[in-house]
This record gives C-alpha cells, structure tokens and sequence, in this order.
C-alpha cells in the first residue's frame, strides 16, 4: 500500500463522524473493520492509477470504469456493490464552475472510492460537510447526500436563470429600447447544457430503480424512487425554462425585425420624396441652352418652389396610396 499517498482525501467514519487518515492510518484503520472508509483520488495522477488497479477485490468491471474515466451517467450493481458515474461540477480555484464533471464511485457497506479527472464542486462541498460533522452511518448515505447536493445546487441555478430571464422579460414588456443588448442566447446554452446533465442522471437513477440483476446495496435502492422523482422534477423545470427563454428570444427577434423593417420604411419614403427633386436638380444642372430659369434672378427661387412643390405632390401620392400612415 505504499502509493496509498495518491489519494486526495480519506476519512474514517465511526458512529458517523468523519477521521481523517494519512498514509499509514488508512492501511490500519482498513485492517480494523470498524465502521467505514472513504478514499478520493485524483485520475489525473499515475499513483493513484497504479493504485486503484491493484484494488482485486473490487468488481473488475468497477475498476476499469473507473480508470477509463467513463463520461455516461450511469449506477451499475455487482453483489455487494455498487459503483458508476455521476455529474459534477469542475471548478476554478476560486470555487466556481467552469463546466459539467464527473465523479466515479465504487462502494459497498465498508469502503466508498470516488475518482476525478479534474478539480469537482459537488464532491468537494461533501468533503466539507463530513468534516463538519455531517452524519453518515454508510458509503450509501454519503452518495445519496452527494446526488441531494447536486440537485441542490442545480436548483440554484435554474433559479438564478429564472432570475435572469424575468429580467429579460420585465426589458420586453416594459418597451426597452436597446432589446438586442438583451441577451437570451447565454442563458439558453446553459440551460441546453443542464437538461442534458439533468436528463442523464434521471435516466442512470430510473434504470437503477429496475436493475437486471440483484444486489446487496438495498439502503441506496430504497432512496432511488425518491431521488428519480426530484430529478424528474428538476428535468421539467429546466425544460419549462427553456422554452420560456424560446419564446423570449423570438419576441427579441421579432421586435428587432419590427424596428428594422420601420427603419427602412422611413429610408424609402425618404428616398421617394427626395429622387423627384434630385432628376428636376439634375435637369437643371445641365450645361445646355434653353435651361429654364437660366436668366432670371428669382431662378433659383422657383426652382426651390418647383422642388418643394413636387416633394408635396410625392407625399400626397404616397399617403393616398396608404405607403405612409
């Protein structure tokens, strides 16, 4: 077990409280067989690798889900154990997302091993509860805190886009002017992004609720309807979302073209108005004998008169024809 330092985190859970374990406690606290274990592992990592395949009594099909950092959504049984992949959360150094993860698991009553290929938000805000004393009596209740968490902080951010989208729609109804500054097209891309996520994990809960084969792991089976139901209900809100956000960008498009189409209907009544007088001051302009007007001092008087008089006539025509309203 000596690249047993490969691991991010282990903790011991005795009588539900969380002990955190270095290199040499984990090997020692494994040999007691009291309470339980949960060990985290960075994929990115050779040692942790080289440890993970050398765990035999693992389920081989475990192991290689694991090392192959599996990217579908999924809950698989084996016996006694259970072992897949969740979503996640990646995160900056700061704590904030940069995109959707996932988190591999393996577990049965005594041992709990997740991996990760890059830094995860959901995993990590875990690891903080069980260091606050957060109560969890087996591998199982801390995977079912991990998926109650994630559709927590997804619920917070389908509220923050209901936020952003109320937003838009107060700009629409209340006649802003600048509407192509609203902008829908982000929000609508985290949403498709979201119901995708959303939409896997219901479908790997739903599947695990019928699984082909028993197993040992009744304690997470019993919490999987529950679970299925808030991430179906999760899927339709996101979905309710995005068709509001739909429709609130082809409102924005269509009051785009509206105003478009009025920009150039003003252009061409302007132009209609002003081409008869352009040809009369083309006419004028030219340098032959017989010019009307050439020799008079009002010239350019009756000219103008004449201009203004055929602008009138154009504008009469086209509100007679109903071009101008």
């Amino acid at each position: 077990m000596g690249q047993a330092s490969a691991f991010l985190w282990a903790y011991a859970f005795e009588a539900g409280a969380a002990r955190p374990l270095n290199d040499r406690d984990l090997d020692e606290a494994v040999a007691r067989r009291a309470g339980w274990i949960w060990t985290h592992f960075p994929l990115s990592d050779q040692r942790a690798r080289l440890y993970l395949e050398e765990l035999d009594d693992v389920p081989p099909l475990a192991r290689d889900l694991i090392l192959r950092t599996e990217q579908r959504v999924q809950i698989q049984f084996s016996g006694a154990w259970a072992f897949g992949v969740l979503p996640d959360l990646e995160r900056d150094l700061e704590g904030r997302p940069t995109g959707a993860g996932r988190l591999m698991f393996v577990l049965d009553d005594r041992r709990l091993i997740t991996a990760r290929r890059q830094a995860l938000r959901v995993v990590d805000e875990v690891r903080r509860d069980a260091e606050r004393g957060e109560g969890f009596a087996s591998p199982a209740d801390l995977l079912i805190h991990f998926i109650e968490r994630y559709v927590d902080l997804a619920e917070e951010r389908l509220h923050a886009a209901a936020e952003a989208l109320d937003h838009v729609e107060d700009r629409i109804l209340n006649d802003y002017d600048a509407v192509e500054r609203l902008k829908v097209g982000p929000i609508r891309r985290s949403l498709s992004r979201d119901h995708r996520e959303y939409l896997g994990l219901r479908s790997a809960l739903h599947r695990a609720c019928a699984p082909r084969s028993a197993h040992g792991v009744a304690h997470l089976s019993a919490h999987l309807p529950r679970l299925t139901q808030e991430t179906e209900d999760l899927d339709r809100e996101t979905l309710s979302l995005q068709e509001r956000a739909r429709l609130l960008h082809e409102e924005i498009d269509t009051q785009i073209t509206a105003a478009t189409n009025r920009s150039m209907k003003a252009l061409t009544v302007m132009s209609s108005l002003l081409i008869p007088p352009t040809l009369i001051v083309g006419a004028f302009g030219m340098n032959l004998d017989g010019i009307p007007f050439a020799r008079s001092h009002a010239g350019f008087a009756l000219a103008s008169l004449l201009c203004m008089i055929v602008v009138a006539g154009a504008w009469w025509l086209l509100r007679r024809m109903r071009i101008m309203s």
